[in-house]
C-alpha cells in the first residue's frame, strides 16, 4: 500500500481546500485499485466538487443555508460537527491505470471551524488490485 500525509493550513467556516493533485499522484502508483482518503479529526470533511471556481463559491456561499453557525441549543461547535458528519471524513475512489475516476470532479477538504491557521491532515492510501 502506497500513502501520502497531507498536511494543510486552513481558514474557515466553509471554505475549501483542493486536495485533487495530491489524490492523483497516490493513483498514479498503481495502475488498478483503490483510494481511500481520511480527514483525522471530527469537524474537517471531504467531498468532490466540480474544479469551477463559481461552483466553489457557490458552494461555500450555500453551505451556510444548509447548516447555519447559530441558533443551536449547545453552544460553541455543534454546526460543524454536523457538517462533518452529513459530508463525512473519509472517501473511496476507484483507481483505473494509475488515474483516480473523478469524472472531471474535484476532492476537497473543508474546513467547518472558525480558526485561521488552523493545522489539518488528510491521509492518503492506494491499495493496489494485484
Amino acid at each position: 500500500m502506497m500513502s501520502k500525509l497531507v498536511r494543510l493550513i486552513t481558514y474557515g467556516p466553509g471554505k475549501l481546500f483542493d486536495i485533487t493533485d495530491h489524490v492523483k499522484e497516490v493513483a498514479s502508483k498503481a495502475d488498478e485499485g483503490t483510494i481511500f482518503l481520511f480527514s483525522k479529526g471530527s469537524t474537517g470533511a471531504l467531498i468532490r466538487l466540480p474544479r469551477s471556481k463559481d461552483v466553489i463559491e457557490l458552494f461555500e456561499r450555500e453551505l451556510w443555508k444548509l447548516v447555519p453557525i447559530y441558533g443551536w441549543a449547545h453552544p460553541g461547535n455543534a454546526y460543524a460537527h454536523l457538517r462533518s458528519t452529513l459530508m463525512g471524513t473519509w472517501m473511496i475512489i476507484p483507481v483505473n491505470r494509475g488515474k483516480p475516476l473523478l469524472n472531471g470532479l474535484g476532492i476537497y477538504f473543508l474546513e467547518n471551524q472558525p480558526v485561521n491557521a488552523r493545522r489539518r491532515e488528510v491521509f492518503i492510501y492506494v491499495k493496489p488490485s494485484r
